[in-house]
């Protein structure tokens, strides 16, 4: 029989220290400009394996930082589990934010039973599968067109397809209903990670041998799970949040290794996903060429011709590009119709247009 626990001052804090952090990601995701956040978009890396791994190349607008944040997560989750997913992912924060509301105003919260929900994660497997599948054929970002993810963090761009706005919104909608649903059985990430999560070193472990069944840490679980039912917590659901281990009474509480962990691996990830831009060419020349430094890949070709003083004819023809080519597209977009026109490449031209012009 379970005894009802308030939450602990000490619980309250551990919670709010994570919704900083994840406040603190979300907002930083929401103010980088597209381009920027394609390159630090870990499922880009694994995506663009597959083009690196047949061609050399990357897949169009990623770079390899997006590999980089991608081997750091894959080598935290096996350290720790998915902290990404507990901690970090703006899409799951989101979901959470949502469902804490709903459940603040008592909405019905939906029960999904066990043989239910075993089924419908296998969906994301089967997303990710097909991710990859058509993304060597493609060799493009194929899954953007559908990422609520892209869509979340770049609605207000008016460059998010219509299906991906309609994902986006039926996981916030779900939300209200049920926790994490993008998470549990649709996220292709979330199926990579969630793998690896089953590998990984630190287990969530039940808070104490001497557990009363308060129930206190299944309450606090953001994704409904029971830790207190099992000594260790098995399910590939489990995001190392840690918040199921602050919420256990503090007599009864084993030291906080899974929330400590899982902060500091938050806080290092935090950290590589602001300064990880660094790495990356954001678009400006370093020459010492004033006019050039203007030019990014969120520059677009109908605003060359005022940087450069050259006619849109001459910058077409030194891309390469059709005379009725659109010229509201950004440069880092080109590689998007054109895999040879990086913007590394486009950057280089731009820099270069008389020798390189030569070399053609």
């Amino acid at each position: 029989m379970r005894t009802s626990l308030s939450p602990s001052r000490k619980a309250k804090r551990a919670k709010a220290l994570r919704t900083v952090i994840q406040a603190t990601l979300f907002l930083g995701a929401l103010a980088l400009p597209v381009g920027i956040f394609h390159m630090i978009c870990p499922m880009g890396g694994i995506a663009t394996l597959t083009r690196l791994a047949s061609q050399g190349l990357y897949v169009p607008k990623t770079a390899f930082t997006n590999i980089l944040l991608m081997v750091a997560i894959l080598l935290t989750t096996l350290a720790a589990g998915p902290v990404f997913c507990g901690w970090l992912c703006p899409l799951g924060s989101i979901q959470e934010w949502v469902n804490a509301l709903a459940r603040k105003i008592r909405i019905p919260q939906a029960k999904v039973s066990q043989s239910l929900d075993r089924l419908l994660k296998i969906i994301k497997y089967l997303v990710l599968a097909l991710i990859l599948y058509m993304t060597a054929k493609s060799f493009n970002l194929v899954f953007i067109k559908a990422d609520p993810y892209y869509a979340l963090m770049h609605f207000y761009t008016g460059e998010v397809a219509p299906l991906a706005l309609i994902i986006l919104g039926t996981t916030l909608i779900a939300s209200l209903f049920v926790q994490r649903p993008w998470c549990k059985w649709f996220c292709p990430l979330g199926a990579v990670l969630s793998l690896l999560g089953k590998f990984s070193i630190l287990k969530v472990k039940r808070p104490s041998d001497a557990c009363i069944s308060c129930g206190a840490c299944s309450k606090a679980c953001p994704v409904g799970l029971d830790p207190y039912a099992q000594e260790t917590v098995k399910n590939s659901s489990c995001i190392r949040c840690g918040l199921c281990e602050t919420s256990c009474p503090p007599k009864l509480r084993k030291p906080r290794h899974t929330y400590t962990i899982s902060l500091i691996i938050a806080l290092v990830l935090t950290s590589m996903f602001f300064l990880t831009p660094l790495l990356t060419n954001d678009g400006s020349s370093h020459d010492g060429n004033t006019q050039q430094a203007t030019i990014s890949m969120q520059t677009r070709l109908n605003e060359l011709e005022a940087i450069t003083g050259d006619s849109m004819a001459e910058i077409f023809t030194l891309l390469g590009l059709p005379d009725d080519y659109d010229g509201s597209m950004r440069l880092v977009d080109i590689e998007d119709d054109y895999e040879d026109k990086s913007w590394m490449w486009i950057e280089d031209k731009l820099k270069n247009p008389q020798e390189l012009l030569l070399e053609d």
